[in-house]
């Protein structure tokens, strides 16, 4: 049974990864392993609509903006950012969450925009609906989609457009729990007789009559490695069929089945059930519920899940399936750990207690530094479980790919490709023991397998699977390895923690064993002696029977806390006949949080929300509680924290506190009385109050918390604000007050009133401020023409020097330009700007962080032509190399001022070349992630992107490509590469149009990427097309202008390519087809 850390009902714990985000455009579809995965960087901003109806826009690692949904005006919201995740959660959402009755990802923005569920992609949110009782008797206006008998539950989406009322889901009867219905994603020549499979088909075993089931993207049967290997085959995904159109799955069940000559799977005489449940938009989890329960239905002995995701401490519904499925059938469901090559990274549903849990070596039993590590998250149990080969796995090739031939293999690396050899071993395993269950099919896989003397228990559970091994091995475990748990710390009265061990003969002899235990320390070094003690040592296990022990772990003897492992021995002389992995942890020195809250007259107050937020760690505590007294239990180190008391209701109380360090059992006191009125007027004193908010930063030895308080209407009426605790200096910590106004319009443009000042070292006791008009500065914006029927959004967003920023709000219009009167102290602006239809964002604006200077005025301008690639605004590469992966990152829709931007796209791809060779393709613009050899080479990359006249009259065709010369990268840093960019900068009139027939002056604005070896600009040519690229004639070029003789065209566009290099030999081509039109 699974031992998860215990938390207070009052306390949730949510762990934050980092994420990577699709483009505006594109489905987060599922890419092969060793493929381009994705820019590796959160880029341009998506709108995200949360399952309550709220709308978010995220830019990067920042939110830009939130608006409320139909009728939640009134209601606020908490935003916080740990790495790259951002997560915004209504203030309605914080006690169901707190509760563990909302699942947390749907308020994870970046983790929504990873999966796909940004409103580019979904006009719904998926979600998974779990029963307390036999059924749920009302959804409200949900219908079920697809039943989940496994975990008693029901999938259904919930239109984003009107949002759902959780408070009514959430208190029907037979309704316990509302989740995300998320999306996993998927994690072969010498590889086979490594594992031993060519001596058990000599003995006559080749996996005739067992049947597999293959959880994936489907297989191939057609390729004629595959041909009469599949029984069965079940579509659970949105595509129209069962075709593998991404080849994980084909490539899967290739090496568990092959037949093919050289390419032989592990299992060829194996019996193949084909459940689809990943498509192009990934893989979700209400269709792997359902794949899995499908193939344990339909008699499946052995089950390959080479996918997942990141796990939590909680069990969630796939783990609770697979444990389900695996007691009601007998299955054996083999299950990929995940490729995140940390420690505590096994994924889900790999970290089910009933799953056989793969990791990956390469062909001489090392581990790939991709495998995933354990303990397993919450409870420090062992997983992985066993490896096998996963690294250059050549398999057969799904026809369906693009460029397939009719025969083809591919070689793919991962713990995906390592579970379909444990599988097919199991399939051996399972024809010679056609009455076995999965429970002794993982005993057996796990009692046989080679263990790497130089590997932890964590790396490779018992070792890399040996299917000959295992085809002769009498002796077992049950369990097959003992997770005895963790210790709370401190560990000098720790009690041993035990479970019992039984050994199982199948022999027909009797035999005594000598019992020992070989453990690590948490760093991989051998651990003093008695840390795990085996009662009996000497155990004599009978001809077709048991014999059990006690084995014990005391944490009293370790020197060092965390996760400690190690292997039974069992003995026979000098033999070792089995090795059993064994665990336990040691809890990181920790202690116990208490919270309470009083209210203005000093009384506890209950009805509050408290966090706490990690600034040495990752950890995020979201307190609720109806007492006003509640206790968390939390590692050592620094923290920061804030409570609201009494939302929404008279007598709202914000207090921060800006330093909790935890080096023993702490209260925290949340003292109303320490806070006095906030209240922010206008010069223009009729202004409406709009989306206002408090946020604050926490800075310690290079790491930082940030965190905010919004409130779409404004402050609440009689709001307070405080400070609880002691100051600290001000570079460590820094609160941004803020607040957004709606004045009259002055001929026809919006006015807006955005201020935001920086408070350092503390929060301030009362907020109050009245600025006058001459303290502020004014900011004009225009923007350029548009597309029939298309409105604009503007917003804009204060930061301070050190990173803290608020959240803005936004001023949807039709005009073309509005203005906003800023408060310029202090902190810099962002302006931002979203164009497309009223129901969907079609392109996006970013201009650079700009600093402003009281009683001045300043122009922006948005949209206006030439439309293009755009430069980096900071010092963050665009195009670099971490290791041996080439990252583009490029912006293509940047406006004629230098505002970064993206767009809704047609077709687009990017294209790396190494020395000439294609090395790969994306079908995103400008985007791709690319793996190459080490060392020194030439490398080319193109990239091309498209847009529909009905979405972007200009720049309707962009095309890249640089030239440069790169070796591998030393480190983890991104190492810039070399990249010009050039803009064109013609004056032209408010249409986009210059006269036809005369000459127009083209001034080129030309910027080298910061930090890449670029060369001094040696050549420069430009060239001018009137028929969209057809024909095209050289412009003279007089330093960096372009002489352009516009045709006498009236109506026609002008197309504008340069190409150019440098002195160290980079080159670069930009055309743009329909840069301007003529008048």
């Amino acid at each position: 049974m699974r031992r998860r850390t215990a938390w207070p009902a009052a306390a949730l714990v949510l762990g934050v990864v980092a994420a990577t985000a699709v483009p505006l455009a594109t489905p987060a579809a599922a890419a092969p392993a060793g493929g381009a995965q994705g820019s590796g960087t959160v880029g341009a901003p998506r709108v995200v609509t949360l399952v309550s109806g709220d709308r978010v826009v995220l830019d990067g690692d920042r939110v830009a903006s939130v608006t409320a949904g139909a009728g939640r005006e009134g209601v606020g919201y908490l935003t916080f950012q740990r790495r790259d995740h951002v997560h915004v959660v209504p203030r309605d959402a914080v006690r169901p969450l707190a509760e563990g009755r909302l699942d947390p990802r749907l308020f994870d923005v970046t983790g929504l925009v990873e999966a796909g569920y940004d409103d580019a992609h979904r006009d719904r949110v998926p979600l998974i609906v779990t029963r307390s009782g036999d059924q749920v008797s009302a959804m409200g206006t949900l219908r079920v989609d697809r039943e989940l008998p496994t975990v008693r539950a029901v999938a259904t989406t919930a239109a984003k457009a009107s949002g759902v009322d959780w408070q009514a889901l959430l208190t029907a009867p037979g309704v316990a729990k509302v989740w995300l219905d998320g999306v996993r994603r998927p994690v072969l020549d010498r590889s086979v007789p490594q594992i031993g499979a060519p001596a058990a088909w000599a003995a006559g075993y080749t996996g005739v009559g067992v049947k597999v089931g293959v959880v994936d993207t489907g297989v191939d049967g057609g390729h004629p490695d595959l041909v009469g290997r599949e029984i069965a085959e079940r579509n659970f995904t949105g595509d129209p069929d069962s075709t593998d159109t991404i080849g994980h799955g084909t490539h899967v069940a290739s090496t568990i089945a092959s037949t093919g000559t050289p390419y032989r799977g592990v299992a060829p005489g194996a019996q193949l059930l084909d459940a689809k449940v990943c498509g192009q938009e990934g893989c979700p989890e209400s269709a792997i519920l359902e794949g899995l329960r499908w193939t344990a239905e339909q008699g499946a002995d052995v089950v390959n899940v080479s996918l997942g995701g990141t796990d939590g401490p909680e069990i969630d519904l796939l783990e609770e399936a697979v444990n389900t499925l695996s007691a009601a059938h007998g299955t054996l469901f083999v299950v990929a750990a995940g490729n995140s090559g940390a420690a505590e990274t096994v994924g889900s549903p790999g970290s089910a207690e009933a799953a056989l849990t793969v990791g990956a070596v390469d062909r001489d039993d090392e581990i790939a530094d991709f495998s995933s590590r354990g303990p397993r998250v919450g409870d420090g149990g062992v997983k992985p479980e066993i490896t096998a080969p996963g690294v250059g796995i050549v398999a057969a090739k799904s026809r369906s790919l693009p460029g397939a031939g009719p025969a083809d293999h591919v070689a793919y690396s991962g713990t995906s490709m390592a579970t379909p050899h444990v599988v097919g071993a199991a399939a051996l395993l399972a024809q010679q023991h056609p009455d076995w269950s999965g429970d002794r099919l993982k005993a057996a896989l796990m009692a046989a397998a080679k263990p790497n003397p130089d590997l932890t228990v964590f790396d490779q559970g018992s070792g890399r699977v040996d299917s000959a091994k295992a085809m002769t091995t009498t002796l077992t475990t049950s369990p097959p390895s003992v997770s005895l748990g963790v210790q709370e710390w401190p560990h000098g009265d720790d009690v041993p923690l035990s479970k019992a061990l039984t050994y199982r003969n199948a022999g027909s002899a009797p035999v005594t064993l000598d019992l020992t235990v070989e453990a690590r320390n948490p760093d991989g070094t051998p651990a003093p002696a008695g840390l795990f003690t085996v009662t009996p040592s000497t155990v004599t296990v009978p001809a077709g029977g048991e014999a059990a022990v006690t084995v014990a772990g005391d944490g009293k003897s370790g020197a060092a806390d965390g996760a400690y492992s190690g292997l039974v021995l069992a003995r026979t002389g000098a033999d070792v006949l089995l090795r059993t992995p064994v665990a336990i942890s040691r809890e990181v020195e920790s202690y116990n949080v208490r919270f309470t809250q009083l209210d203005r007259s000093g009384k506890p107050e209950g009805d509050y929300s408290a966090l706490l937020i990690g600034v040495t760690n990752d950890r995020f505590t979201m307190i609720t509680d109806s007492d006003g007294d509640v206790t968390a239990r939390v590692p050592k180190g620094v923290y920061t924290a804030v409570s609201e008391h009494r939302y929404g209701l008279p007598g709202t109380a914000v207090l921060l506190r800006p330093d909790v360090t935890v080096t023993a059992d702490t209260e925290v006191v949340f003292d109303a009385r320490a806070s006095a009125p906030v209240k922010i007027t206008p010069p223009e004193k009729a202004a409406k109050p709009g989306l206002s908010y408090v946020a604050f930063g926490r800075h310690y030895e290079g790491a930082t918390a940030v965190m905010g308080l919004v409130y779409p209407e404004g402050f609440p009426a009689d709001m307070s604000l405080g400070n609880s605790g002691p100051g600290l200096p001000a570079a460590q910590y820094g609160v941004l007050v803020g607040a957004e106004f709606a004045g009259a319009p002055v001929g026809g443009e919006p006015v807006s009133y955005r201020l935001a000042w920086e408070e350092r070292g503390k929060a301030p006791t009362g907020f109050v401020r009245s600025p006058r008009k001459d303290e502020l500065t004014e900011v004009r914006t225009a923007f350029g023409p548009r597309r029939p029927g298309r409105i604009g959004e503007h917003t804009g967003n204060a930061t301070t020097t050190d990173g803290i920023y608020g959240v803005g709000g936004t001023v949807v219009t039709e005009s073309s330009s509005v203005i906003d009167h800023v408060q310029p102290a202090n902190v810099t602006w962002r302006w931002l700007l979203y164009q497309g239809t009223p129901e969907a964002l079609e392109s996006v604006l970013i201009s650079p962080d700009r600093t402003y200077r009281a009683g001045r005025k300043y122009a922006e301008a948005f949209g206006f032509p030439v439309i293009g690639p755009t430069p980096p605004h900071s010092a963050a590469p665009y195009l670099f190399r971490v290791g041996d992966v080439v990252v583009a990152d490029l912006w293509l829709f940047g406006d004629g001022a230098g505002n970064r931007g993206d767009s809704v796209t047609g077709t687009s791809r990017t294209t790396l070349y190494r020395d000439g060779v294609k090395v790969d393709e994306t079908p995103l613009p400008g985007i791709g992630a690319f793996p190459v050899p080490p060392g020194r080479a030439d490398y080319r990359l193109e990239t091309e992107s498209s847009r529909s006249s009905e979405v972007a009259e200009f720049s309707t065709r962009v095309h890249g490509a640089w030239t440069f010369r790169s070796d591998t990268a030393p480190g983890e840093d991104r190492q810039a590469l070399p990249l010009t960019v050039v803009r064109f900068t013609p004056k032209l009139d408010g249409n986009g149009a210059a006269a036809a027939g005369r000459h127009l002056t083209v001034p080129l604005v030309i910027t080298q990427q910061e930090g890449g070896d670029n060369g001094r600009l040696q050549r420069l040519r430009v060239e001018v097309s009137f028929d969209d690229g057809g024909t095209w004639s050289e412009a003279p070029v007089i330093g960096r202008t372009a002489m352009v003789r516009n045709a006498a065209a009236p109506g026609a566009y002008a197309s504008l390519r340069v190409k150019g290099s440098d002195s160290k030999g980079n080159t670069f081509e930009q055309t743009l087809i329909r840069a301007y039109k003529l008048r």
